[in-house]
C-alpha cells in the first residue's frame, strides 16, 4: 500500500499511514471492480452491435490502465 501512499502525497502533499492507505486501496479496487463489471456488460452490447459500444469500452480500460 506504499504505492498508493506515495501517489497521493505526489499528488496532495498528504501523508497517510498504511491503515489509511490500505482503506484507500480497497476504495480504489472496488471501484475497479464496478468499472469491470460495466466492461463486461458492454462486451455483451457490442456482441449485439448496437451503437458506440467498443469506443465506450476502450475509454473505460484507457481509465483503468490497461489497452485492450
Amino acid at each position: 500500500m506504499t504505492d498508493i501512499a506515495d501517489k497521493i502525497y505526489a499528488a496532495t502533499g498528504l501523508t497517510l499511514n498504511a491503515e489509511a492507505a490500505a482503506k484507500i486501496g480497497q476504495m480504489i479496487q472496488a471501484e475497479n471492480e464496478k468499472l469491470r463489471e460495466a466492461l463486461i456488460e458492454i462486451n455483451e452490447l457490442n456482441s449485439k452491435r448496437l451503437g458506440y459500444s467498443k469506443k465506450i469500452e476502450r475509454v473505460i480500460w484507457k481509465a483503468l490502465g490497461e489497452n485492450q
